[in-house]
């Protein structure tokens, strides 16, 4: 076989702009898995409070429209808030 029978390899400035590519998607993907992580936790938070105030049967007979605002409650506050919001603390 001859020498120039083989193909050029590619320039390097052609590689160099495919890594770059390449790691700016990398860090685009991990950002995004950053978010559906914090959002999964958010939701998470969230479900399990509305666990706690539904496992509370008397507390639902006596007073359902307290337990439905605490749901509401649950679901609605903003993440920001989600800590300073509890089982006891229907109402925002």
């Amino acid at each position: 076989m001859r020498l120039d029978e083989y193909p050029d390899p590619p320039p390097p400035t052609r590689l160099k702009q495919q890594n770059e590519r390449l790691q700016a998607e990398l860090a685009s993907c991990q950002q995004a898995l950053r978010l559906l992580e914090a959002r999964l936790t958010e939701a998470k938070v969230r479900l399990g409070m509305i666990s706690r105030i539904v496992q509370d049967a008397d507390r639902t007979r006596r007073a359902p429209a307290v337990s439905f605002a605490a749901v509401r409650a649950a679901l609605y506050v903003q993440p920001d808030r989600l800590r300073d919001l509890g089982a006891d603390l229907p109402i925002l």
